[in-house]
């Protein structure tokens, strides 16, 4: 018996941290395996940096939607690893412009293919859901951007008084 899926809408938020955390377990395990010194956590600021460096601080925050401060976490322990290099932007000095280092750069053959792997699991998974579940996260952080999660309970607390 799984007492989360019973709550349902109750437990929404629990279970999509329950899928994050079984997702995070098997990528880490699939990087050791691999002996990738490499953390989940850095993956998209990675990715983005790669991709699009050399890229600023903030521009990071705002493409993934995430806070200034979690990118910094990460960005200080990329630079730690020496997979990323920063320098000050030449138009604006209060700018850290980030790129792959030769590390970072060495690092991208090595995960790539586990990477590809990942996407094709994925894709193999969610061909056999009833919902494509990116679709679905897709409407519900548009439906959450529109109007946060906060101010509709509070709605909904007006209305039962």
């Amino acid at each position: 018996m799984d007492f989360m899926a019973d709550m349902a809408e109750l437990a929404l938020a629990s279970r999509l941290r329950r899928l994050s955390d079984t997702y995070w377990q098997g990528v880490t395990a699939t990087y050791r395996q691999f002996g990738v010194d490499f953390d989940v956590r850095w993956a998209t600021i990675f990715v983005l940096i790669a991709r699009k460096g050399p890229v600023a601080v903030m521009e990071i925050a705002d493409q993934l939607g995430i806070s200034h401060p979690a990118v910094i976490q990460v960005i200080n322990e990329l630079e730690k690893r020496e997979l990323i290099v920063s320098a000050k932007s030449e138009q604006d000095g209060r700018k850290r412009l980030l790129t792959l280092s030769e590390s970072g750069q060495a690092m991208l053959p090595r995960v790539q293919p586990l990477w590809d792997a990942f996407v094709v699991v994925n894709r193999e998974m969610m061909a056999r859901q009833t919902h494509n579940l990116l679709l679905s996260l897709g409407e519900m952080e548009a439906q959450l951007a529109d109007r946060s999660f906060f101010d509709r309970v509070q709605d909904q607390l007006t209305k039962q008084k």
